[in-house]
Protein backbone atom coordinates (compact mmCIF):
# COMPACT_ATOMS: atom_id res chain seq x y z
CA UNK A 1 0.00 0.00 0.00
CA UNK A 2 3.23 2.41 0.15
CA UNK A 3 3.15 3.00 -3.19
CA UNK A 4 -0.84 3.31 -3.76
CA UNK A 5 -0.78 6.87 -3.66
CA UNK A 6 0.52 9.43 -6.45
CA UNK A 7 1.08 13.03 -5.98
CA UNK A 8 -2.29 13.78 -7.79
CA UNK A 9 -4.25 11.78 -5.56
CA UNK A 10 -2.56 13.76 -2.54
CA UNK A 11 -3.40 16.67 -3.88
CA UNK A 12 -7.11 16.56 -4.36
CA UNK A 13 -7.46 14.56 -0.74
CA UNK A 14 -5.38 17.83 0.62
CA UNK A 15 -7.44 20.05 -1.14
CA UNK A 16 -10.66 18.26 0.10
CA UNK A 17 -8.87 18.52 3.97
CA UNK A 18 -7.94 14.99 4.50
CA UNK A 19 -4.70 14.36 5.79
CA UNK A 20 -2.72 11.01 3.99
CA UNK A 21 0.21 10.14 5.83
CA UNK A 22 2.26 7.87 4.62
CA UNK A 23 5.10 5.24 5.45
CA UNK A 24 3.06 3.94 8.35
CA UNK A 25 4.66 0.88 9.93
CA UNK A 26 2.10 -1.81 9.64
CA UNK A 27 2.46 -2.47 13.59
CA UNK A 28 1.15 0.80 14.04
CA UNK A 29 -2.15 0.78 11.59
CA UNK A 30 -4.31 -1.12 14.29
CA UNK A 31 -3.52 1.38 17.13
CA UNK A 32 -3.82 4.61 15.02
CA UNK A 33 -6.95 3.07 13.53
CA UNK A 34 -8.71 2.46 17.14
CA UNK A 35 -7.33 5.62 18.63
CA UNK A 36 -8.72 7.97 15.49
CA UNK A 37 -11.86 5.89 14.68
CA UNK A 38 -10.78 5.71 10.87
CA UNK A 39 -10.88 2.45 9.34
CA UNK A 40 -7.78 1.54 6.41
CA UNK A 41 -8.79 1.10 2.97
CA UNK A 42 -6.70 -0.16 0.26
CA UNK A 43 -8.55 0.74 -2.63
CA UNK A 44 -10.55 3.62 -3.73
CA UNK A 45 -13.88 1.52 -4.12
CA UNK A 46 -13.86 1.38 -0.44
CA UNK A 47 -12.98 4.90 0.35
CA UNK A 48 -16.12 6.01 2.55
CA UNK A 49 -16.55 8.70 4.68
CA UNK A 50 -17.82 6.46 7.32
CA UNK A 51 -14.05 5.20 7.64
CA UNK A 52 -12.63 8.24 8.19
CA UNK A 53 -11.31 9.19 11.62
CA UNK A 54 -11.18 12.53 13.05
CA UNK A 55 -9.19 14.47 15.48
CA UNK A 56 -8.92 18.50 17.23
CA UNK A 57 -5.28 18.39 16.01
CA UNK A 58 -2.98 17.26 13.96
CA UNK A 59 0.61 18.89 13.16
CA UNK A 60 3.74 17.68 12.34
CA UNK A 61 6.69 17.93 15.27
CA UNK A 62 9.83 18.79 13.47
CA UNK A 63 11.92 18.10 16.59
CA UNK A 64 10.95 14.36 17.09
CA UNK A 65 10.62 14.00 13.15
CA UNK A 66 6.62 13.12 13.99
CA UNK A 67 3.39 13.80 13.37
CA UNK A 68 1.24 14.51 16.95
CA UNK A 69 -2.58 13.51 16.93
CA UNK A 70 -4.16 15.32 19.70
CA UNK A 71 -8.27 15.36 20.65
CA UNK A 72 -9.05 12.03 19.10
CA UNK A 73 -12.61 10.91 20.43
Amino acid sequence: MRDSVNDLALHFLAKKKILVIRDVERDMVDFISKTTGCIPVASIEQFTENKLGSAQCVYEDKESNSIRVVGCP
